[in-house]
């Protein structure tokens, strides 16, 4: 096993003193009034390609938002960030550098303008280890690049999984092991990279995670002390955790077990990029599990509506051509203009999380307050959450006019797009009620003999906060005609949050 000498020793895990993990949301940074014992930044998926020099913060690839996001993270005195896999985009060493050139820019030898040592916890992910095979990239650069060159010489030079640990321990200048710890103020973080062992090889191949943190747990777990949270951070979700059982990307099941055990465990995963305006991105069981977006783009709730999906997304599945065949609507827009982080302070009491948005430098939702004193049970979970939740609501003089249109279908792999008779309509925001938000909306179509057909369009800024423009500008829908029940006069549309909570409906004919 690879592991580090910097395990913390400390005393035994129980449901103890801290308790239920109470969340409790509170506006702005008044929860976070007070000296925190510890402060630490937090992002995922950064996808780097190269350095910004003088390009646009907005550009794909660059390192800008990265260098952005920890200048302001700097700015708020953190102790540590975060980095939760994804940091190169196609697996490379010169992406890493960029990573690190931008990381030593902020913090020259990983230290503050006071001089305080900010840690780097930061882990590979799948992008960082499979990356060089996407597309086969690293093949078509070495081609480009140096094309009377051997492909296995080259990429000992370019290609990060050449030798994991020896590239990293140039870039960043630490030890490298599959899972390791360190200590940051008395408190224990674990980190776990994505990395089978293998090397190179010709296949995505996986990473079993879970099983180098259950032998730590076995010879360690005892010594962690219970009135202290610890802290866990690999690339996929834990199974059956944030984001539900639907969730994108997630691992076998293995860490939830093992972290099961621990009620002051706290996980932290990216891979999704889902956003952090979506409530479930904190759950709730016998531990905490916490999904941490993306510092490059927005994912989309692909599994959440199996199997046609969304109407403005892709599907996922087998059948994925064939059913993205029948729509005419298209993708939804821009998902990179919403790039997302956040920064954990941990107090004696509590732990106060802050959510923003590095583009538009705002907060996306109010804090999460989570004492760590109370010992009501499993108060984050799903379903009391959802049951407290309000529904997102109409104003009341929103209205909807539908429109006959010509559209043609996506073109999909054997399916070339076809132009139908449609219907459209732009569907206004669904605000009207404080703190409320819409993820989606539901369209029914009731036909002339009852039959019914439903569609389920996520809602344009629901990766943003309530304040951003797009929260408030109305979302598309066009369907194909052939679509709905015969006979169909009317439609019917609700907004819904995240736990699918339906507001009232609008209706529109036809």
């Amino acid at each position: 096993m690879d592991i580090s000498r910097r395990f913390f020793l400390g005393g035994a895990a129980a449901f103890g003193a801290f308790g239920g993990n109470r969340f409790m949301p509170a506006f702005g940074a008044a929860a976070a009034a007070g000296r925190p014992n510890l402060k630490f930044g937090v992002v995922s998926d950064i996808h780097i390609t190269h350095v910004g020099a003088d390009q646009k913060i907005t550009a794909w690839g660059n390192n800008l938002t990265f260098r952005h996001t920890l200048e302001w993270f700097r700015d708020q005195g953190v102790d540590a960030v975060m980095v939760v896999g994804d940091m190169a985009e196609n697996g490379m060493v010169s992406q890493l550098q960029a990573v690190a050139q931008a990381w030593y820019a902020v913090f020259p030898d990983d230290r503050a303008p006071d001089g305080r040592k900010v840690e780097k916890l930061f882990v590979y992910g799948n992008h960082d280890y499979h990356g060089y095979l996407y597309g086969d990239h690293a093949a078509k650069r070495q081609a480009k690049e140096a094309p009377n060159a051997d492909f296995a010489a080259w990429s000992r030079d370019n290609v990060l999984r050449s030798d994991m640990g020896a590239w990293w321990k140039k870039i960043f200048n630490e030890d490298y092991s599959r899972l390791y710890s360190k200590t940051i103020k008395g408190y224990t973080f674990l980190g776990q990279h994505w990395d089978d062992g293998k090397g190179m090889e010709t296949k995505y191949g996986s990473c079993d995670f879970g099983a180098e943190l259950q032998l730590f747990l076995d010879a360690k777990g005892k010594t962690l002390d219970p009135k202290r949270p610890f802290f866990y951070f690999q690339h996929p979700h834990p199974k059956d955790t944030c984001y539900g059982s639907w969730a994108w990307g997630h691992d076998s099941g293995k860490v939830t077990k093992a972290l099961s055990a621990y009620a002051n465990a706290v996980a932290f995963s990216g891979h999704s990029h889902y956003t952090l305006t979506d409530e479930r991105s904190l759950w709730q069981g016998a531990f905490t599990s916490v999904g941490t977006s993306s510092l490059r783009y927005t994912g989309m709730p692909y599994d959440a509506r199996m199997p046609l999906g969304y109407e403005n997304t892709s599907t996922e599945g087998k059948q994925a051509a064939e059913l993205d065949a029948l729509k005419v609507l298209g993708r939804f827009s821009d998902p990179g203009d919403c790039r997302q982080g956040m920064v954990w302070n941990i107090y004696d009491d509590r732990i106060v999380v802050q959510r923003r948005e590095f583009l538009n430098d705002v907060f996306v939702g109010p804090d999460w307050v989570m004492p760590l004193t109370t010992a009501e049970a499993r108060p984050f979970a799903f379903a009391s959450r959802a049951k407290k939740a309000k529904a997102p609501q109409f104003a009341k003089d929103a209205k909807i006019v539908a429109q006959k249109v010509k559209a043609k279908t996506r073109a999909t792999a054997g399916h070339p797009a076809v132009e139908k008779d449609a219907v459209a309509f732009d569907i206004p925001p669904a605000l009207a009620v404080a703190g409320a938000r819409p993820h989606e909306f539901e369209i029914l179509a009731k036909g002339a003999e009852g039959r019914t057909a439903v569609f389920h369009v996520v809602a344009n800024g629901f990766n943003h906060a309530r304040s951003h423009k797009r929260a408030s500008a109305p979302t598309a829908f066009k369907v194909a005609l052939d679509r709905l029940p015969a006979g169909t006069a009317a439609l019917e549309v609700r907004p819904l949050d995240c736990w699918w909570n339906k507001g009232e409906p609008l209706a529109v004919t036809i």
